[in-house]
């Protein structure tokens, strides 16, 4: 009796020592670490879930503006995928560190009012009326700013809608928030910002045209788990995946 509880025993101590690590501590699942631009931050913090029940994994999520991100990534931080938008895969490109990528929506920049769109704001030119308070993105890191202020130059109305610009924002919260909680009439801000918000800011449509900018899943060269990293990138090409994003507000 007293030999086979010590063969229990041995046996029993052998399968717990394979279930910690060098230190001795018990180990948990691996851990894919996604950075991430806190404008996706949503729809892929719900991927995430949902990669962690199909795959046993642990994904941990390192949130900023995909420029700041991207210094950890050249500086070979030690993360598996980047979620971004343009013209940000190209730099990771440029720099040799990219190891595969999905497309998984678009942004575009649309204009935002109050509910009722009580000055009746119907284009971009109607942001030009004297007294019209508005919200943008900051063109020095936005994307979405950039655009809209090189939209505002083709149209030759730089100069008279830039002087409405009461906030020049780094986050879309930050620009919306001016209307909703503070004194703007109108933010022009990406997209997903109207699902978002919704029932407290109206889209207007209008005829402009922006360029494309595509949202997109990139893996990352220098990762410590390369196989775990290219499952995420397969389940990013899935059409699910693209929906989810849709479902967001990450779509035309």
């Amino acid at each position: 009796m007293q030999r086979t509880l010590a063969v229990f025993l041995a046996v029993a101590a052998i399968l717990a020592s394979g279930c910690r690590d060098k230190s001795g501590q018990a180990a948990g699942p691996p851990t894919l670490h996604v950075l991430c631009g806190s404008s996706m931050a949503m729809p892929a913090r719900e991927l995430g879930r949902r990669f962690e029940s199909n795959h046993q994994v642990e994904v941990v999520f390192d949130l900023g503006g995909s420029e700041t991100l991207l210094p950890k990534i050249l500086m070979n931080a030690p993360a598996d995928i980047f979620i971004c938008h343009d013209p940000f895969e190209q730099k990771i490109k440029d720099a040799g560190r990219w190891a595969g990528s999905a497309n998984v929506g678009v942004l575009q920049p649309v204009l935002l009012v109050r509910p009722g769109n009580p000055l009746n704001i119907n284009s971009i030119a109607d942001l030009a009326r004297p007294g019209t308070k508005i919200g943008i993105g900051d063109p020095r890191y936005s994307t979405c700013g950039e655009l809209f202020v090189k939209l505002l130059e083709d149209k030759h109305s730089r100069e008279a809608v830039m002087r409405n610009v009461r906030l020049q924002g780094r986050t879309h919260a930050e620009i919306v928030n001016g209307m909703i909680l503070g004194p703007l009439d109108a933010v022009v801000v990406w997209n997903f910002a109207a699902l978002l918000y919704k029932g407290k800011v109206q889209l207007v449509p209008t005829a402009d045209r922006y360029p494309e900018i595509k949202v997109t899943v990139v893996g990352l060269s220098q990762c410590p788990h390369p196989k775990m990293r290219d499952a995420f990138l397969a389940e990013c090409r899935k059409d699910e995946t693209r929906a989810l994003f849709a479902h967001h507000g990450f779509a035309p």
